[in-house]
Formats: C-alpha cells, structure tokens, sequence
C-alpha cells in the first residue's frame, strides 16, 4: 500500500524555508505536446523536482506542507502534469489517470502480480518470525497460495451458500435498527463482521445481539482496532513502526494477535471434525464450505490454510462496513432513487421474504445502485499499485519494467464522467443506450481491481452489501439528519465521513 502524509510532521518545520523557495521552478508544467506521437524516455516523464525528489523530505514536504489531503495535492499534480507524471514516495512512482493506462497495465501485470506490502504487517511478521500473509506475499509464493484459493472465492456461486445464514444476520441488523430509530458505521461494521464470520469461522459471533459476550466484543474490538492502524500506519501518522516497536506497532501487535488466536482457534475445531466425519464417512466431497473445503485442500499446509482465512478477515469487514456506508448514504441523499430500488425488492421478494439467489439475479437496478455508487463516491483513496515485469508504454513514455505505478481511480472518474457527482444508477441500466461498455471505462469503476490479484473476497463484499441494502429498504425507510447530508467525505485508507453519519430510519407503513 502506498504510504501518503496528510498532516504536519516535526520534520516540516525545519524544512519548510526551503521548500517555499524551490516551489515556484520545482512546479513547473512540463508536459509533452499533445501532437507528439514518439515514445519518449522515462526520464523525461514530468513531476516535482528539485527538494520534493528527497527521500523522506520530499513525501513529507509535498503531502504535509499545504494541510490538505493527498487526494487533492495528487489532484494539484494532474492539473500541472497532465494525465501522468512521477512522484517521489519513497521510492519514486509514476502515477496515471488515464483508463487506456489503466487497460495497458493491467493487460501486462503477468500472472503474479508485484504491489507493496503493507509495512506494519511486514514489521509483524518479521519480529514474531512468521510468515506474511497472503496480501504481503509475492511472486510464486503468493501464486500458489492464490491459485488454491480461487477455485472456492471467485466462482459465479462461490458467495451463495452463505446466502441463507447472512439473510438471518441482514434481519439482526433491520431489528436493530428498527429498535433505535437510527444508524452509524459502528453498527455496519457489527454487520459486516459478523457477516465474514460466518465464512471464516463457519459460526456467527453474535454482535448484532442486546448482550454481546465479552469475547466477541473484544474480537470486534480488536478487528476494529487493526483497519484503523493500518490506515494510521499507510496514511504516514506513524513513520517509524518498521524500526522499532512504537505505539502504533504496539496496539496493531495486540490486537492482530487475538485475531490470529481466534481464527486458529475455530480452524483447529473444523478440522478435527472433519477428521471425525472423513473416519465416518459422513464428510461429502462437494461441500462450498469454505473453512471445510480449506481443510480438506492437500495442496495447503495448515499455516497456509489459516493465512487465507485471518487475510479475508481482516480484509473483509472494515472495506465493506465503509462501502456500504457509502451506498446507503446515496440512496439516502436521493430517495427517489431508493424508492425505485424499493419497488424493484419488493415486486420479487415482497415485504417479508428472504432475498434468494434467483431473486439476486434479477435485481438490475439494485446492481446499478452498487455500481453508481462506486463511481459517485470511490472507497479507496487510489486504484491498484503495480510494478510490472516488463518495459510498457503509458501516455507515450517508455516505463521500465519493476517501476511503481499507481493508478487514481478517483480522478479518472472526475475526467470520465461529466455529471460526476450526480448519482444516476441509471446509466448502468442494459436499456440505457448511453451506457459506456468498453473496458478502459469500466476498470476505473471496481475498487476491487482486476486481473489475478484482484480482491480474493469480492463476491462475499458484494452480497454482504446486497443483503443488508434489500433487507433494510424492504422494511424501512432511510433518511439523514440535516448535518450529515451536508458532510465532506476524505480518504484515510478508505472514503469516510468527517463527522460520523446520522441516519433516521423509519418503518415503512
């Protein structure tokens, strides 16, 4: 993950004297002239020069300096630069917002994709002498654990057989709600947890119940606790948890290691079961249980097993907590829009019943929604980070193979889209003639990626986020306080409200 400074840092004071003076020739517009069609070397690819090309100062100068979040100083760099320039991060990165760079990238990424490691769980792994997780791995290594995975998490029906238990837990949620009369993300963070439960340990943990046991609640807590350090720790708040064990690193270590303590817990209970019901011959080899078929998978050892299911864990709730957020904000702000999703649950489902996968399949605009959504509001502050394996061209500049690219999601839809901010789930609507089908357009719309290292739990997020929407709009109406549909939204990790979200829900008449 790219790590970005969004605030001052005690270095800033010592060298901001010097930055004001390089940045009227270090923010020079040097971009190419549009009519030139030879390739152009990398070197010549424009970006911040002079001071902002330090390691360590220039990040903390260009990101620090100006107050504001990297998502509008990187938005300052495409207005100077154009659609690509270089950027020093670190280590230096060539960042696009151009779809047809995004297409060339992802066209050459190979079957094992190279992206950063996340540094904090680096600095675990290492000081507790384990093996990284599956998102920190490269190469072969990660595509061999990957490969095993796959054939369970990205089939068409792979999410489905979780379909019946996680409409149980989206009914938990609409009690809930229908019980306080109001919503906020702690309580979609419940419900996303809980819905990833039931994947990773085969069992529910009881979070959207009156009296949560002190156990669950403190593996909540925890799972709480680990997505909000790990943003702390990529957004640049802290810089020195890969060197020794600081406050962020300490707080991270505790609570990733009662996640971990947890998931091979419950993983060590599955398998003795089914080593009883292989000796039985009771255990059916079709099972889609995921935590079963994991256990049952000869190619993986046990530590490898239990990888998948702590990264899917940990990956799964905190992402799809802010996503849905996010959706039920738009149809909250737009309730003529949640309406015409009401009438389309309500004619296949009707007022009670549960959503089915047939039923799924037929819910075009509820898909729609979901989509529009991620094009209005994108949940990550960026798209991929790649480092291909071969030379390409971007933009008409030759990229060396192994260079940092970064694609901003974010910024292609402003350029993409005219009527950015407007939240019309229409568009994507198959009636619709005006629908954009080509692939350049729809890679900027997935925050899940693309290609071999895609998001390994996107079919789980998608129905967790389709439950909890048809089960909420089938029984209740949403609305926001005043305050919050005039909220600014800015990226951390993921989009979040600057002040938290009240929602008024109401039951339906």
């Amino acid at each position: 993950m790219l790590t970005m400074w969004k605030r001052q840092h005690p270095v800033l004071s010592l060298c901001k004297s010097v930055a004001l003076r390089h940045r009227s020739t270090d923010f020079q517009n040097t971009t190419r002239p549009a009519d030139e069609t030879d390739i152009k070397p990398f070197q010549e690819i424009p970006g911040p020069g002079g001071i902002y090309k330090w390691p360590i100062i220039g990040p903390l100068l260009l990101f620090g300096s100006s107050g504001d979040g990297a998502q509008k100083v990187f938005d300052r760099l495409f207005d100077l630069y154009g659609p690509i320039f270089k950027v020093q991060l670190f280590e230096t990165h060539v960042v696009l917002s151009n779809p047809k760079d995004f297409e060339t990238v992802f066209r050459n990424e190979g079957k094992s994709p190279s992206r950063p490691n996340i540094s904090i769980i680096n600095a675990f792994s290492k000081r507790q002498g384990l093996k990284e997780p599956m998102i920190n791995l490269q190469g072969e290594e990660w595509y061999s654990l990957r490969n095993a995975a796959n054939k369970y998490l990205l089939k068409a029906d792979s999410a489905l057989h979780y379909l019946s238990t996680q409409n149980e837990i989206a009914d938990d949620l609409v009690k809930v709600l229908t019980q306080q009369g109001n919503m906020d993300n702690d309580l979609l963070f419940r419900y996303t947890t809980e819905s990833i439960s039931v994947v990773v340990f085969n069992k529910r943990l009881g979070l959207l119940a009156s009296n949560v046991s002190p156990e669950m609640l403190d593996i909540f807590t925890a799972t709480r606790n680990v997505g909000e350090l790990i943003a702390e720790a990529e957004s640049g708040k802290s810089v020195m948890h890969s060197y020794f064990r600081n406050k962020t690193y300490r707080d991270f270590e505790d609570s990733y290691l009662k996640i971990r303590k947890r998931a091979s817990q419950d993983y060590y209970i599955a398998k003795a079961e089914v080593e009883k019901r292989e000796k039985e011959g009771t255990l059916q080899s079709d099972e889609r249980n995921l935590l079963l078929s994991l256990i049952k998978e000869k190619s993986l050892t046990d530590d490898e097993a239990n990888n998948i299911l702590s990264s899917m864990y940990i990956g799964g709730a905190d992402s799809t907590s802010k996503s849905l957020e996010l959706l039920l904000f738009n149809l909250a702000v737009y309730p003529d829009k949640q309406e015409l999703l009401r009438k389309e649950i309500i004619s296949l489902i009707g007022s009670d019943g549960p959503l089915t996968a047939s039923a799924l399949a037929q819910m075009s605009y509820l898909k729609a929604c979901v989509k529009e959504s991620f094009r209005v509001k994108f949940p990550m502050f960026a798209g991929r980070n790649r480092a291909l394996p071969n030379d390409c061209v971007l933009s008409g500049y030759k990229v060396p193979a192994g260079t940092n690219i970064l694609m901003m999601n974010p910024r292609a839809l402003k350029l993409e889209y005219a009527d950015q901010l407007a939240f019309t789930p229409e568009r994507w609507l198959r009636s619709n003639q005006d629908r954009k089908s080509d692939a350049a357009s729809n890679l900027i719309i997935s925050p899940f990626g693309h290609g071999p290292r895609s998001c390994l739990g996107q079919r789980l997020a998608m129905q967790e986020m389709y439950i909890a929407t048809v089960k909420v709009l089938q029984k209740l109406n949403l609305d926001l306080d005043t305050e919050s549909k005039n909220t600014e939204f800015a990226y951390k990790l993921f989009l979040e409200p600057v002040k938290p979200l009240r929602f008024i829900v109401t039951k339906l008449k």
